[in-house]
Order: structure tokens, then sequence, then C-alpha cells
């Protein structure tokens, strides 16, 4: 079976595989058959029934476990379809059946599917939440005239000419169809090409009766796929406005450049605590009339957060000015937000990134200095469940392309209830105990929403904490979700191919619930409660009523926590750009800081005693305990007091590099001679993040895989694997692993712990001279009892390394 990706995909060599069995079965026994494979396309990924699942291993049942089902690849050989198509529904017919000589090895293969066959219409809409949206919708409006907005991805063609005439074929069938085109939008770079059209109401009730293939639009072979168009749109309560307000700092920027892009709604740019801090760049017109001031609300807290942090804490603003491209507008007729009416969100991302780096219609760059961008926002369509989004391969191109930190939100379910059993509503301790695990019920629908799902982003998922002083709590509301522990709402992972979403959690203010009334039901469910006025949350700045600009509020959610990360990554570049080093030069060559800040917010992140906490409460078992675990936890909760910082007890170091196929790149940590022979605990944390290309939309979607091969295997008394997932780990583009023990530290003075980064194909040949770049971050910390100088001895052993290479050299000379 090869591996490769074509430049371009031909439907009709698109093949779908419904398995019975696993992935790794079906490839077993295509291998043996010598059956070709362009690539594989998509994997698919289904709830277990009573005739396909796993066997639990424990009980010898069946198992829970999401269970791998169709597999999509491209063939070669439309000839070699047709006959393996023929052949299936030959052996099906009669399993035992003789083949021709030679062909008799595919029977193996036919033994590990439920069915083979093209491509087709119901491919098109499957596990897009088109058809659930549709009924819905239909529900509400009953037999009323009410389009429907879909988004059509079309197979990307490799020239111009065959996308036009893609294109052209499709706006005939929209056109029959009584529709119309909205947008359209081609990014040569991800494989992209999609057009938004409005359905009338008649196709889609024909759809839904009579099924996909009852329209000629469905059948198209130049659709990949049909989305419903779900454009975030977040709905304000009416304004409820803090009744404390907080000095506003009078340090205003001192360097004119701004570092951090801000892509949201449009900000209240002369509130008091934003005044003369924002670069707002508009050139969609978006701050008129149509967008009023009570409106400017998630744009105004996200600003007020990057800059001040929780105005509870009382923090000192970022030195430089906030550059904001608004890309959302007011709802017609809330007070909500929305992203811009009729647009594609990876084509408004993309101009609006190509404006800042690139320029636009003749203009120069708005905003070439950023390295960070902030994106707390998501798409509303369908949470990932199979195959990455549009979005997601736009901001993994342009993390690459323009060397970025995009610092993304996990997302916020705020619509899925949390039912819980009504005899626990008497008692605080078991209602917390029960939401737990009503979360858990229904974490496979809170799934992380795009453009969350993208590899080479950092994104943020949030905790419940803030900087709001203690308060009591009314009888009619809960404060049921523990200190610091995942939020309730918040989207989590997986990631695509089983990788680590979100990669940590941060502050996202604490929400409170209503606390239900035992009504004689078995069963009640929980709804938030607002605390906009009184607290708790995160306190931001808020658009005023009667045209105040000093109006503050309380807030939570994900995109709360992907604006303070945003803010600690900034505070990191502040490190990295002005600590030097004994020869003067930066910490490592600037080029690596993106990767750099986003390996050290990791790295401070761990479950602490979340794990712990979630197991006793949810008992997995043990063979599924961590990767569950690592869906609901991530790499842990920040700890922003561990970023880019080092102790007496824990010495950080810090490496970057860029990295080629088949490379290696060994780094030897120095090994602090205080530990030695010493059975205490002790731990060494390692974390690698890397800017990975990526190609179209496959399963297996990173160009390469960048990872660091096991501590363990080289020094097992350095302790086992903690915490994450030791599988999950390695599957997207930043690796954390901690290794903690209590055994004795055998060594002699001198010795180091190697660490080999190395860097091998997976989803494509990445091309010989290419270069991956990465960035390293090591740190090894005892208990300060233990010892209070680590930091010293592993920065004298790195001098004496680097005095070493230096004799070295001059002996080679």
């Amino acid at each position: 079976m090869t591996q490769g990706s074509p430049d371009e995909v031909d439907p009709a060599l698109v093949v779908v595989f419904d398995l019975a069995g696993t992935v790794e079965g079906f490839r077993n026994a295509a291998e043996k058959a010598g059956l070709q494979f362009l690539t594989e396309q998509l994997e698919d990924r289904t709830e277990p029934d009573e005739d396909f699942h796993y066997v639990d291993r424990t009980t010898g049942g069946a198992s829970e476990d999401v269970v791998a089902n169709s597999l999509y690849v491209v063939m070669s050989n439309a000839t070699a379809i047709d006959e393996l198509i023929r052949l299936f529904g030959i052996w099906q017919q009669d399993p035992s059946v003789t083949f021709e000589r030679g062909l008799g090895k595919f029977k193996d293969v036919f033994a590990q599917l439920r069915t083979l066959r093209r491509w087709g219409a119901v491919d098109r809409i499957k596990d897009t939440g088109l058809l659930e949206q549709w009924r819905q919708h239909l529900e509400l409006i009953g037999g009323s005239y009410s389009p429907e907005i879909i988004e059509i991805e079309l197979w990307y063609r490799g020239t111009a000419a065959d996308r036009n005439s893609a294109e052209t074929t499709l706006r005939q069938l929209v056109t029959q169809a009584n529709g119309r085109i909205l947008a359209d939008a081609q990014i040569g770079a991800i494989a992209y090409h999609a057009l938004l059209v409005e359905l009338p109401v008649q196709q889609v009730q024909s759809v839904i009766e009579q099924g996909a293939e009852s329209i000629k639009l469905l059948n198209a072979d130049q659709i990949m796929f049909v989305s419903p168009y779900t454009p975030m749109s977040i709905r304000h309560d009416n304004p409820e406005i803090a009744a404390e307000y907080t000095a506003v700092p009078e340090q205003l920027p001192t360097e004119s450049r701004p570092r951090i892009a801000l892509l949201d709604g449009l900000p209240l740019a002369n509130h008091d605590h934003l005044r003369d801090r924002l670069i707002i760049d508009d050139p969609d017109s978006l701050g008129s009339d149509d967008y009023p001031v009570s409106s400017r609300r998630h744009g105004t807290a996200m600003a007020s957060l990057i800059i001040h942090g929780d105005l509870s804490k009382s923090d000192t603003p970022i030195d430089r000015p906030l550059y904001c491209r608004p890309i959302m507008q007011a709802e017609d007729v809330t007070y909500g937000e929305r992203f811009i009416k009729n647009a594609l969100l990876p084509d408004l991302l993309h101009r609006a990134l190509r404006r800042m780096f690139e320029g636009e219609a003749g203009h120069e760059p708005t905003a070439r200095s950023v390295r960070i961008v902030n994106l707390s926002i998501g798409s509303a369509s369908r949470a990932l469940i199979r195959r990455v989004s549009p979005t997601a391969r736009l901001l993994d191109w342009l993390a690459v392309e323009y060397n970025l930190l995009f610092v993304v939100s996990a997302g916020n379910h705020t619509d899925i209830p949390l039912v819980i059993p009504a005899s626990s509503i008497d008692d605080l301790d078991s209602a917390k105990a029960e939401v737990v695990k009503a979360a858990w019920k229904t974490s496979r629908l809170r799934g992380i929403m795009p453009p969350g799902d993208a590899l080479n982003v950092l994104t943020v998922g949030a905790t419940h904490a803030d900087g709001a002083a203690g308060s009591a709590v009314p009888d009619t509301v809960w404060d049921i979700t523990e200190e610091g522990a995942p939020s309730l709402y918040g989207a989590v992972g997986p990631g695509l191919n089983r990788s680590v979403k979100p990669e940590l959690h941060h502050s996202g203010g604490r929400s409170h619930y209503v606390k239900p009334v035992d009504d004689g039901s078995p069963t009640v469910s929980l709804a938030l409660a607002r605390t906009s006025s009184a607290g708790p949350g995160t306190l931001v700045a808020a658009p005023g009523i009667g045209g105040s600009t000093n109006a503050l509020e309380y807030t939570h959610g994900t995109s709360n926590a992907t604006a303070l990360v945003t803010r600690e990554a900034n505070r990191i570049f502040d490190t990295l750009e002005t600590t030097f080093s004994e020869t003067g030069s930066t910490l490592l060559d600037p080029q690596y800081h993106p990767a750099l800040a986003k390996a050290l917010l990791v790295h401070a992140s761990s479950w602490a005693n979340l794990g712990d906490r979630l197991q006793d409460l949810l008992a997995f078992d043990q063979y599924s305990r961590k990767s569950r675990l690592t869906a609901l936890l991530g790499y842990g909760r920040l700890d922003a007091s561990r970023a880019a910082t080092a102790a007496g007890n824990r010495a950080v170091v810090v490496a970057g590099g860029a990295i080629g196929r088949d490379e290696r790149h060994t780094y030897n940590l120095p090994l602090p001679i205080s530990l030695q022979a010493k059975a205490e605990w002790h731990r060494v944390t390692v974390t690698l993040a890397s800017m990975t290309p990526t190609v179209g939309r496959l399963a297996r979607y990173r160009t390469a895989k960048v990872f660091f091969q096991s501590l363990y295997d080289d020094l097992p008394a350095l302790g086992k694997r903690a915490e994450a997932d030791h599988h999950a780990v390695r599957r997207g583009t930043c690796q954390h692993e901690i290794f903690e023990s209590n055994r004795t530290l055998a060594f002699t003075q001198g010795d180091a712990i190697p660490i080999h980064v190395e860097c091998q194909n997976d989803a494509h040949n990445l091309p010989r001279g290419d270069k991956i770049r990465y960035a390293l971050v090591v740190s090894i910390e005892t208990a300060a009892a233990v010892s209070t100088t680590i930091h010293e001895e592993v920065r004298a052993g790195l001098r004496a390394q680097a005095q070493q290479q230096v004799r070295d050299r001059l002996r080679a000379r």
C-alpha cells in the first residue's frame, strides 16, 4: 500500500470501504492482496452497536469505545475499482465462491468489509450535521418559506480551467434548483474550493423525505462535502453592568508596533481601559451605525483581557498596541454578534491575514510585526468528528507560511444539557459528583470546534477560576464546579487522529448554575445563571449604558481563557526578546519564538490532582484510563507562574532548530550532581513543539512527524511517564511528557540525559532540503528541601558542554 498525496483527486477514483473490523486488519489484508491506494482520504469513527464493537478486556463484553467504521481511499485505476466492486458483489452472495486464479487473495479483504462502494451523495452529507439541522429547522418553520444556506466544498482540481469548469457546472445546478450563490472562494495552498449557496426549502424537504439522491445538486461529482452554514453567533443577554469599576492604568504602550492581532468583534475603542491602546483596521467598514455600541461586547471583552488581564487582579497592561481586525457584525434583532454575513470563514480569515502580512489592493501590509494571533471564536458547525475543517487547514498552513502562533479557543457547548438525578439536588457534594458524570456522558457531543482542530495552533480550554473576590452564593444558585477544574460547558478532545486537544486549560471565569427545583421527575437539567453584574467571572471592559465609557462586566468562557493565554504568550515573547545570553545575542533566533512560546506554555501545564479526582469519579478501566483522561484534560491546567521561569530547585533549558526528513538532533541535559544517589522525588519534563507542514484533507494529515524518543529507554531511573497518554502525545505537533520517580539516580559527575529529536515522514514525503522549525523545552526539578542549586548546576554543565564543543572544533581545524 503506497502513501502519497496527489495534487488533484478524481472523484471517480474515491472508494468507500465500510469496515467490519479494525483499520489495521483491513490494511494488513489489503497489503497482502497487493491492493494499491494513492492515499487514505478520511477515516470515520462511529458509536458501537450490537454487531460492531471492540471487546472489553476486563469483562469480555462489548466496550463503549468509539470504533473505526469507514475508510475513504483514493485508488489509481477506475477499471480496477469496477472489478473490485464486481468481485465484492459476487463474494457477498457466496463467501465460499472460488475466484479466478490470482483473485482469491481478495476474499480476505472482503471479509474485513461491510460494504464497498463508490463515493456518492450520501457521503457528501454524512457526518456534516446537515440532515440534523434541516430536520430541526423544518420542525420550527413548518410549511413557511425559509431558505437554507449551505457550504459546498468542491474536489480541488489541479488547473484553473478545470476548477472553473466544475464551478460553472455547480452554478448551473444551483440555478436549476432555484437557489443562488452567495459567495465563492479558492485557496490553492490548502486545496480549498467552496461555494456558499442558498437553497429553497422545497429542496430541503425533498432530501429529508426522499434522501440525498433526490436532488441533482447533491449528486454532482464535483462536490466533495455539503455542510450547513452555521457561523459563530454570540447572543448577549440584556446588559447588566457590574457596579464596581477599576482604576485605569496610566501607562500607555511605548512600542508602536503590535505583536498581537485580535480577529474578533469590533471593540469599543473609546472605552477608558482601551483608549489609545488599539489599532483598529476595518476595511469592511463594520464600525457603522449597523454595529451599535451595545453589541460590541465580545471584541471589547477580548481586547480588555489581552491588554489588562482579569481586571479583578489589576495586572500591568501590555506594552504594545493591540491590532484589531473585526470579522464580526451585529445581529439584526438581538444584542448579539455573528461572523460577517454571507462570507466563507476560511476566505474571510485568509484575506485578513494576507492583508496583515502581504498587503491588499496595492497597499502595504498593515501589521507585519504581529507574531501572535488570537482567535477567541469558532465555527458553530458540527464539532470535529472525522476530518479536519477547512478553517483548521488554513491556520495550519498560515502558521508555517507566516511563522505565527495562533491561540484558538476550543469552543463552548452551552446548548448541550447537563442532566443529573433529582435525588442528588439536596446535597451539593453529591450533585458535584453527578454533574461530572453527566459531563462525561455528553463528552462525545462536545467535540473541539473549528478552527480549534488545527494541529499547528495552541487550542485552549477553560477552567473554573478567576480573580473575582469570593461572595455569598444565593440559595437559588449553585457553584457546582470544583475550583480550577475544566468548565462543564467547554469542548473536549481528542483532536484529529486522536491527538491531544485542547493542549491546555486556563482561567475562563467561574460559572454558576441555577439550582433546579424538584418537580417529581427522576432527573433535572442544569442551566447557567446570569452573573454579569455581580460575578463571579473574569472582569472585563464592556459597553456602558447611556454612552458611559468605564463600564465593566463579569464573563466566562473558553474565549476568556484563550485571551488570557494570548496575554501570557506575549509575556513570554517579551522575555525571549529582552533576555540576553552571555554572548549578547537574544535567547534563540527569533524565527523559533512562536514555536518556543507554545512549548513554554504547554511545558507549564499539568494535571496536578485533576486526573486522580476525575478517575475517582468516573472509574475508567486501566486500559482506557490514560486516553480518556487525556481527552478531558489535554496536557492540563496552565500555571502561568511557571511559564518561562526557573527556580533554585528547577532548571529549565530551551533549544530550537530546523530539522529535515530522517534527521536526528541530540541534546544532552546535564544531570545535577546534587541529585546523585538520592532516593527522592524528581521530575523531568520534556516539551517539543513544531510548525509542521500539512497536506490536503488526509486522515494522516501531517507531512512529517517531529518527536523525541522516550527518556525512560535511556535512563529508567528517571521514572515512568506520568499524566497524558503516551500514544496521543505523538499524534499532533506538540509532544509533552513528564517522567517522575522516587528511585535513586545513580550517575557520575558530567553525565547527561540524551534527548533525541527526530523527523520522519508521516502522510507525505517531506522533500529533501525542506526543514521544519521546532522548539524544545526541558526541565528537571526536585523538592526544594532536596536541592536548591539545580538551576546553577545545570547551567554550569551546559557551559562546560559549550566549552568542550569549542575545543573540539579547534582541534578539528
